[in-house]
This record gives C-alpha cells, structure tokens and sequence, in this order.
C-alpha cells in the first residue's frame, strides 16, 4: 500500500506571487547550491561570505512580504495573545551535520535585526586593530538558507504568528517592507511584489 502525499500547505497569497520566490530560490541554488552544500565548505572566503550573505538577505526580505501577504489574509484575533509564563531554559548541546538540513534547528525570522549601532573609531584605534579574518564560517548562512527554504514550503504557522503579532503592533507591519538596495535587481516583478505588500500592511492599519 502506498502512502498518500502529505496535503499541500494553505497559501492564500496568489500563486503567482509565490512564484516570484520560486524562481529566486531556483536561481539561488543554481549560484549556490543548497544548504546542506554551503555547509559541507565549512568555510567561506570574506568575498564568498559577503556575496551569498547578500543573496540571503534579499530572499529574507522576499519571504518577509510574503508572509506579510498571507498574514493579512487571517481574520484579527478575538482576544490577545496570552503571554506564556517565563521559563527555565537548560543549556543543552545539539550535534548538526551538514548532511542532514531537515534535522538542523532553525527558524525564519519574521522581523529583520535592527542595524549595529556606527561607532567612528580614532584612526589610532583604527590602526590597532587585528588583521580582518580571511575567511568565516559557512554554517550560519546555511542554517539562514535553510529557514528560508522551510518558510518557502510551509508558510502557515509562521503567517498565522505573524498575523496576531501585527494585530497587536501594526506599526511594526513597516519593518516587513524595507528591503537591501539589490533587491529591485534580483527579484523578477519586485514592482508587483512591492505593491502587494505594501496593500497588505494596510490591513492591519486600517483597524
């Protein structure tokens, strides 16, 4: 007996939206891989580093308006969000390989990290620095790729979080539409993209 295919997850962004992050995702493997490849290198030249951390940003962004899409679809929550009693964590120790992506802990982030705060250093600090490193780990971006990927394939829990977070603190709905300067180049129909996101954000204005 055969097992039945696991039922398609619930979109209600139009396809053709999602087809937009298809072909991003395509044309990133294609340059890069998969996650589990980027992780296999272990590390990364400074150059190599800076150009997929730059692809990587631009398809977080991509994802973030999608969700923000599919957000806007849910209907506003009738009471708020309870806030879960604060617990304690235990220090536990998680072995990864590079081989296995599914079982790697990772989650998409919704929101973008705010910027580092610019500091001028004196040029005599400036010269006392240690020499920059020539190359950096691969694992983060491959955990960041991987994220990305599952919040391609299964929007739903991360939208519906997403949907009461925005209800609560629709100004926040802002931070979903800023985007690297690159990305108008990288995505197909970023116009169209834009648009949407931005009709959605209104969604949670409006009430």
């Amino acid at each position: 007996m055969s097992l039945a295919e696991p039922p398609a997850p619930i979109r209600h962004a139009p396809i053709a939206l999602w087809r937009i992050a298809q072909t991003f995702l395509a044309t990133l493997h294609a340059l890069f891989g998969a996650p589990e490849d980027v992780a296999r290198r272990g590390a990364l030249t400074r150059e190599a580093h800076g150009v997929l951390a730059s692809w990587l940003r631009v398809g977080e962004a991509l994802l973030r308006k999608l969700l923000l899409i599919e957000a806007a679809a849910y209907p506003k929550p009738a009471k708020p969000p309870r806030s879960r009693p604060s617990r304690v964590r235990t220090r536990q120790t998680y072995t990864f390989t590079h081989d296995a992506p599914e079982k790697w802990r990772v989650c998409f982030r919704c929101f973008p990290a705010p910027a580092p705060a610019s500091t001028s250093a004196s040029p005599a600090a400036s010269r006392s620095k240690a020499p920059a490193q020539r190359c950096r780990s691969a694992w983060p971006l491959a955990e960041r790729y991987e994220a990305i990927l599952r919040a391609f394939n299964d929007p739903v829990a991360a939208a519906r979080r997403l949907a009461a977070r925005l209800f609560a603190r629709p100004r926040e709905g802002a931070r979903l539409l800023s985007e690297p300067p690159d990305a108008c180049h990288r995505i197909d129909r970023h116009e169209e993209l834009q648009a949407a996101a931005h009709e959605a954000a209104r969604v949670f204005n409006s009430g």
